[in-house]
């Protein structure tokens, strides 16, 4: 392509400076919803995945093969002989793309108190290790967190305390079949209560230390059921649990399991989620296509006379559509360059302070089972923006191929004549 052709080109565009300048705005304006589109949906997806797997399930877990989803309390890891449970975990964070490991104890029991009772799930943890995979510890309402001095307190959920009329510092009763096939019950102190915002979680788990629990189900302390894992990417989940079971399963048979296969609900709206988003690109791009299409359309109806010229003295039909397709090339360029000077300052807000989603009340939003809360935030998706940018540039040169084909197909004498 010569530089005489893309001067050419370039000049044409600006013989009609007011329909240039509506085009490269409507182009611009898709291109700046195209970003804040893209923005928003990644935030959702992060947030979902991020608040569904760290309030209580972790991103990664490792069981026993044949645990889940029953959640038997005798299949622990290792089986009754347990495992070394330091040494495992020091084998899960020697992979550098974890960033912390907890182990956990699980058991099904009726709590009472107040002459009023209800059937709970009880979660035994290492109260130093589990908020560093799972954030239950920052969502205390009243009193505090467990610590490893409490190993007679619990940490119970504000619809579970209203339901049976119990407070801070309230004496409780857990009773639970134990492993052995024994009853096991003790008495316990509330330290704490939380409000996650789920209500299955707020009305039914009860947090307990991991040798409280286990004493209570008459477990050896080599015996868990679980370890939950995060990981510095979570979008690597599945890999790593991949990496993890084989390694893992050199010196005891385990099953890994990520947040996709733990959560397939979720794992569901997130791909929906990416459906929703190229639905609202494609519209985008045909609204694109149509604007190009006019511009490029009467351009080449008010140069017909010209074009016609141009063949006369020699121009080629294929240099005809070169000439269309740079123009529009060009106002595709032109176009995307504002529209992400334009997009920059839109993305920096939705990233810094995000979107009000709960109204004056602060409310809190649940999607899919998931807490996302009344701030929607926005979160960078590169490989989107850079799509978008070569979607609309690409739709804009297809949109010019008719005005460029009609263009080329003129018979010089008679486009000489037109006026």
């Amino acid at each position: 392509m010569s530089a005489r052709l893309l001067q050419l080109a370039w000049r044409n565009l600006w013989r009609n400076p007011r329909r240039t300048f509506i085009t490269m705005a409507a182009i611009a304006f898709g291109y700046v919803m195209l970003l804040f589109v893209a923005c928003l949906m990644a935030g959702l997806r992060w947030q979902m995945i991020e608040n569904g797997t760290c309030l209580v399930m972790s991103q990664i877990q490792v069981h026993a093969p044949g645990y889940y989803p029953s959640r038997s309390i005798q299949k622990t890891l290792g089986g009754r002989q347990g495992t070394d449970v330091s040494a495992m975990l020091a084998a899960i964070i020697s992979d550098r793309r974890v960033y912390a490991a907890a182990p956990r104890v699980y058991g099904y029991g009726l709590l009472s108190a107040a002459h009023r009772s209800a059937g709970v799930e009880l979660m035994g943890i290492v109260p130093d290790q589990e908020p560093k995979v799972t954030i239950l510890n920052s969502q205390i309402a009243k009193g505090s967190y467990l610590t490893a001095r409490m190993s007679k307190g619990v940490v119970i959920g504000d619809k579970l305390a209203s339901t049976i009329g119990i407070d801070v510092g309230s004496e409780i009763v857990l009773l639970t079949q134990a492993a052995d096939g024994s009853m096991g019950n003790d008495v316990y102190t509330v330290v704490g209560i939380y409000h996650s915002g789920l209500d299955a979680v707020d009305r039914g788990l009860v947090l307990m230390s991991l040798s409280s629990l286990q004493d209570l189900l008459h477990l050896a302390p080599a015996r868990i059921h679980e370890v939950g894992i995060k990981l510095n990417d979570i979008t690597a989940a599945t890999t790593v649990a991949a990496a993890l079971e084989d390694h893992l399963d050199k010196t005891l048979r385990v099953r890994a399991m990520a947040w996709p296969e733990l959560a397939p609900e979720l794992a569901n709206y997130v791909q929906f989620n990416r459906g929703i988003t190229f639905v609202l690109f494609f519209i985008f791009f045909l609204l694109a296509v149509i604007g190009v299409m006019n511009t490029m359309l009467m351009a080449v109806f008010e140069r017909t006379r010209e074009l016609g010229m141009l063949m006369a003295l020699g121009m080629r039909p294929v240099q005809v559509i070169v000439l269309i397709l740079t123009e529009a090339a060009g106002l595709a360029v032109a176009s995307l360059v504002v529209g992400g000077a334009l997009g920059v300052p839109l993305l920096w807000y939705l990233q810094v302070h995000g979107l009000e989603l709960g109204g004056a009340t602060g409310g809190v939003i649940s999607l899919a089972g998931v807490v996302v809360g009344h701030l929607w935030y926005g979160r960078q998706d590169f490989p989107a923006y850079g799509q978008a940018a070569l979607g609309l540039a690409a739709t804009a040169l297809v949109s010019a191929l008719y005005p460029a084909w009609r263009a080329a197909h003129y018979r010089p004498t008679e486009a000489i004549r037109k006026v």
